[in-house]
């Protein structure tokens, strides 16, 4: 009998080593994320104006975000971020739903879908030609989070927004900017491709 359970306690041993182990955290019932991105917005199809799109160019991004857990798979989040573009700054507010599929693993996947409020802030050397303006926006995301620490959480993001509102372009090698702009009759779908890379911090 000894041979025996000398030979099931190696393979239980064996088994305990290889198989993966779930996260020792406590999953938090809420956290507050920080996050900083690079994208650009751009008009789809024809605009019905000359020029290149005004916010088309690449820039920095930056977001906060709370998210809420409702289930070991699903939490809830509320959003804000904002842009530096050229013309038009895309503030944004949005909520949603995130989903993570995996319960193990030091890396895990998350995506994501929510609707929310885009508010475009004319720059102050354009705001004579330009208005404010306000959208609806939809938004999906697909990231990947990394549990550094117990409470702690790094994670990459890719990040798409659809909005519909007045494009505007901007004729190149123009001066000065404001008299150089040309903005649609109709609205017009808007995409915002955008990478981020940030924080999640467990509150409680």
């Amino acid at each position: 009998m000894r041979p025996l359970s000398l030979l099931l306690g190696s393979v239980l041993l064996s088994c305990s080593l290889v198989l993966p182990l779930p996260a020792q955290e406590v999953e938090p019932y809420q956290t507050l994320g920080v996050a900083f991105g690079w994208g650009a917005v751009n008009p789809t199809g024809g605009t019905g104006t000359a020029g290149d799109a005004a916010d088309g160019g690449g820039s920095i991004h930056f977001g906060l975000d709370t998210e809420v857990r409702r289930s070991p798979y699903v939490s809830f989040y509320a959003r804000v971020d904002a842009d530096a573009a050229e013309v038009r700054q895309h503030l944004g507010l949005s909520g949603g739903v995130r989903f993570r599929p995996l319960r193990r693993g030091s890396v895990r996947p998350v995506a994501g879908l929510g609707i929310g409020l885009y508010w475009l802030e004319p720059k102050a050397d354009v705001s004579a030609v330009l208005d404010r303006t306000f959208a609806l926006r939809m938004e999906g995301n697909v990231a990947a989070e990394w549990y550094a620490v117990p409470g702690l959480r790094l994670f990459l993001e890719y990040r798409l927004i659809g909005s519909r509102y007045n494009a505007v372009t901007l004729e190149p090698g123009c001066t000065p900017i404001g008299a150089c702009l040309f903005v649609s009759s109709e609205p017009v779908l808007h995409l915002a491709h955008s990478g981020w890379i940030g924080v999640r911090l467990a509150l409680f």
